[in-house]
């Protein structure tokens, strides 16, 4: 997980709200900043997490700014961090791979059969003619795109089989330059 420069600028918001000193537990249950974006702002010099032992109870952890934070790095926009291929997408093109490698439809004149593929990726879909219309678009997405690059390089032997698939767009593409696959564009 990243943390972006939205959620980094909320964090500070509400320290400097709060007196400069918000427990770990009260961002999570008031604020909905959670433990993780902390230990990320933490660890880019931005706030110093500090543990407190009082004699009787359980320690609790405070956050504070850094009273100086000339070093720090500033976390990427979010509109700068790339989104990882979802589930179904990644499904569709896994379907609609099979389907053309096996040699699609009968009836269609050996023509892959995506749409098939369309609804064992989306099982909710009832119309077969939505399936078609959503399927046509979505084979026009780039993560869909690159997904079915990467599983026709595994079936060529360019990537190894068992090598998990890259979660990102960008991720796919770089690997596959990197095996060597005619599949991604130079």
């Amino acid at each position: 997980m990243t943390l972006c420069r939205e959620r980094l600028a909320r964090i500070q918001c509400v320290l400097n709200k709060n007196a400069d000193a918000v427990t770990v537990r009260d961002f999570a249950r008031t604020f909905s900043v959670w433990e993780w974006e902390l230990e990320k702002a933490a660890e880019l010099g931005w706030i110093q997490i500090e543990t407190r032992k009082p004699h009787t109870g359980r320690p609790s952890r405070i956050v504070r700014e850094v009273s100086q934070p000339y070093a720090a790095k500033l976390p990427p926009y979010r509109r700068q961090i790339e989104k990882p291929i979802s589930f179904r997408h990644f499904l569709f093109a896994l379907f609609s791979t099979m389907a053309a490698i096996k040699g699609g439809s009968s009836w269609a004149g050996g023509m892959p059969c995506f749409t098939d593929a369309y609804l064992k990726a989306f099982p909710a879909a009832k119309n077969r003619r939505a399936a078609a219309a959503s399927m046509s678009r979505l084979l026009r997405r780039n993560d869909v795109k690159a997904a079915s690059a990467w599983h026709y390089a595994r079936l060529d032997g360019d990537v190894p089989r068992d090598e998990p698939m890259p979660r990102t767009v960008s991720g796919i593409i770089e690997r596959l330059r990197q095996a060597g696959s005619w599949r991604v564009r130079a």
